[in-house]
C-alpha cells in the first residue's frame, strides 16, 4: 500500500507542477491492465509521467504438467521520465513500477488425483495452491512514441514498448489433508523449486501499453 500511495503521491505532484505548464491527461490500457495517466512535458526534450493502471483477470496455466487455474492481478502502477533525443514523437523511457502484478491460482485435479514432482496423491478435499508476486518496485526501461511534446495541446496517442526488471518469487502450498499423505511434504518443496528455476530466467516483465489522451 505504501507504494501505491507513493504513486498516487507522484501524480498529485505532477499535476501540481503541470498547471503552469500544461498538462496532459490520458487513459491507458496494457499489459499491466487498465488506467490513468498524467503527462507533463517540461521542455522540447524531456517529460514526465505517472499511471495507475491495474486489471484482475481468471486464466489457465501449466506449468510442469499441472494445470493451475486462478486469478492473475496485473498492476501498472508507476512513474516514468521521457527523453525525445530527436525532439518528435519518439521517446528513450526510464522509470520504475510499483505494487507488482501476482497470480493465485490452484492445481487442477485429474480423477479426484493430483500429480506432484512425478508423484500422485489423492486430491478429495485437498489441494494444491500457488502464489506468484513480483517485486513490489521494479526498474523500467523502453521506448515509446507520442504523448505530447511540449507547449502542443491537442488530442494525443501513445505506444510503448519496455521491461520492467525483477524475478518473481512462487510459493506452493498443500491444503486440507494433503500435506498429511506420505510423501507430499517433499513432493511439494521439489515442485516449488522446478517452479521457481523455470521462473528465475524470467528476471524481466515484458510491458505492451497503449494510450489516448488531450493536453491542455
Amino acid at each position: 500500500m505504501k507504494k501505491v500511495h507513493a504513486a498516487g503521491l507522484a501524480l498529485v505532484v505532477l499535476s501540481g507542477s503541470a498547471m503552469a505548464q500544461g498538462i496532459g491527461v490520458y487513459g491507458v490500457a496494457g499489459t499491466g491492465g487498465l488506467g490513468l495517466g498524467l503527462n507533463l512535458p517540461v521542455g522540447p526534450a524531456f517529460g514526465l509521467r505517472g499511471e495507475l493502471a491495474q486489471l484482475t483477470t481468471s486464466d489457465t496455466y501449466t506449468e510442469d504438467q499441472i494445470t493451475y487455474k486462478g486469478d492473475l492481478k496485473l498492476r501498472g502502477n508507476g512513474v516514468f521520465a521521457d527523453f525525445r533525443p530527436f525532439l518528435g514523437t519518439f521517446r528513450l523511457v526510464a522509470g520504475a513500477t510499483f505494487t507488482g502484478s501476482s497470480a493465485a491460482l490452484q492445481a487442477q485435479t485429474t480423477d479426484g488425483t493430483v500429480t506432484i514432482d512425478g508423484q500422485t496423491f489423492s486430491a478429495t478435499g485437498n489441494s494444491l495452491l500457488a502464489t506468484i508476486k513480483y517485486p513490489n518496485t521494479m526498474p523500467y526501461l523502453g521506448v515509446g512514441w507520442g504523448h505530447g511534446r511540449f507547449n502542443q495541446p491537442g488530442w494525443t496517442f501513445g505506444l510503448d514498448l519496455g521491461v520492467s526488471i525483477g524475478k518473481p518469487k512462487v510459493t506452493l502450498t498443500g491444503s486440507g489433508g494433503l500435506l498429511a499423505q506420505p510423501g507430499a511434504s517433499a513432493a511439494i518443496a521439489a515442485e516449488e523449486r522446478k517452479v521457481q528455476d523455470d521462473l528465475d530466467s524470467a528476471k524481466v516483465l515484458p510491458v505492451i501499453k497503449v494510450s489516448v489522451g488531450y493536453n491542455f
